[in-house]
C-alpha cells in the first residue's frame, strides 16, 4: 500500500510504500517535465537511510557548502 506524502516542493510528489523485507519502507521522489507537449515523469526511489544520506548533501548544496567527488 502506497501512502502519498506532503511535498512543499513545486512539481515535486513524494509516495510512501513498502520495498519489501530487505528494504523496508521506502520514498519515492517524481518529478514532471514537459517534452513535445506530453507529460512524462522521472522517478527515483529511496530507502529510508538513502533518504537521510540524500537529504544530508541536498542541505549542504542548497547552503552552498557541497563538496565535490574530486578535489
Amino acid at each position: 500500500m502506497a501512502t502519498e506524502l506532503k511535498s512543499t516542493t513545486e512539481d515535486v510528489m513524494l509516495t510512501r510504500f513498502f520495498g519489501g523485507q530487505g528494504q523496508g519502507t521506502c520514498v519515492q521522489v517524481t518529478t514532471t517535465y514537459t517534452v513535445d507537449p506530453a507529460d512524462f515523469f522521472k522517478h527515483i526511489s529511496l530507502t529510508r537511510e538513502q533518504a537521510l544520506t540524500l537529504g544530508r548533501d541536498l542541505v549542504a548544496f542548497g547552503e552552498g557548502k557541497e563538496k565535490t567527488e574530486f578535489e
